[in-house]
């Protein structure tokens, strides 16, 4: 359909744009203003994550986030600070690269239908394209596996 169409260029463009930026920050990190951004961009973040909770109730807040988390670990700051500064130029655009705009790049599109649409039927396998039609049904066949424990 012409929607169809039309998602498919944006995607298309959008995938042109992603390359293109990549491209314009793997050159700009070579020089050495690209380099002094690299450094302003970590030394951002890791002031971010250090930021000390104004308030009695935002600190609260933090503590009964990691109370309540599934994966409580009450140094959660410190380790990402302590990741922030291992990252280096070269890491990140190589994860960029291969995850982004390489050949490990996924994509995930989907389309939500309503009881009055008409729900194509054609796929392309190749491409590694899904039709889901029943998702309890996807979910317990392909993704429930993927993530128990194996113990």
């Amino acid at each position: 359909s012409r929607e169809d169409a039309g998602a498919a260029v944006i995607a298309n463009a959008h995938d042109d744009f992603v390359e293109m930026m990549y491209e314009q920050f793997t050159n700009s990190s070579l020089t050495d203003e690209g380099k002094q951004m690299w450094s302003d961009i970590k030394l951002t973040l890791k002031n971010k994550l250090e930021e000390k909770p104004i308030s009695f109730s935002e600190k609260a807040r933090a503590f009964d986030s990691e109370i309540f988390s599934a994966t409580r670990d009450f140094e959660r700051k410190k380790k990402k600070v302590a990741a922030l500064e291992a990252i280096t130029m070269e890491d990140f655009l190589e994860f960029y690269h291969r995850y982004l705009i390489g050949d490990e790049r996924r994509k995930l599109s989907s389309q939500v239908y309503g009881k009055a649409d008409t729900v194509p039927t054609t796929i392309d396998p190749a491409k590694g394209e899904v039709l889901v039609t029943d998702t309890e049904q996807y979910r317990i066949n392909y993704l429930t596996e993927k993530f128990t424990d194996s113990d």
